[in-house]
């Protein structure tokens, strides 16, 4: 974007100043020794900002650009995940809130047994999670440690 570009947009951020912002955008102030208006492509002033600006511009994307990404990444990974985690609950609670509906009115005479019935079902279900993750643990997971002998330092 260029710099008459980008001073165009902040004129047009303020409307009752844009008659005087104008005529000082509009103004050069880059003189050949002539006295004469210099070429603004072609004066020295503009190549050297030119390439200043190029230069930092480069240095910027390739510096904050993967920057942004990463803590993009990073703070959208982590609300996605806390938004799940906040859901599960209710998601069970709506199953089994669901579940006790469904069988109250086709399964059941009395809600009563219905609600017994899916807390029943919710257990069974929770315990076989359970055992599921007890069996992936690792070897030497669930036995204590042993303790190190001290060499019968008893002397205080």
């Amino acid at each position: 974007m260029s710099l008459r570009a980008l001073l165009s947009l902040k004129i047009n951020a303020f409307p009752h100043l844009q008659g005087i912002l104008t005529v000082m955008v509009q103004t050069e102030n880059s003189f050949s020794n002539d006295g004469e208006k210099a070429n603004p492509s072609t004066s020295w002033e503009s190549i050297a900002t030119k390439k200043i600006v190029d230069g930092v511009e480069v240095i910027r994307t390739k510096t904050t650009g993967p920057a942004i990404r990463i803590s993009r990444t990073v703070v959208y990974g982590l609300t996605m995940s806390l938004i799940f985690l906040i859901s599960i609950p209710f998601l069970v609670i709506g199953t089994s809130r669901g579940f006790i509906e469904l069988f109250d009115h086709w399964v059941f005479s009395t809600r009563d047994t219905a609600v017994w019935f899916v807390y029943l079902m919710s257990g069974l279900i929770w315990t076989g999670v359970g055992l599921l993750i007890w069996k992936k643990r690792p070897k030497g997971a669930a036995t204590p440690k042993q303790k190190v002998p001290d060499g019968g330092s008893d002397n205080v």
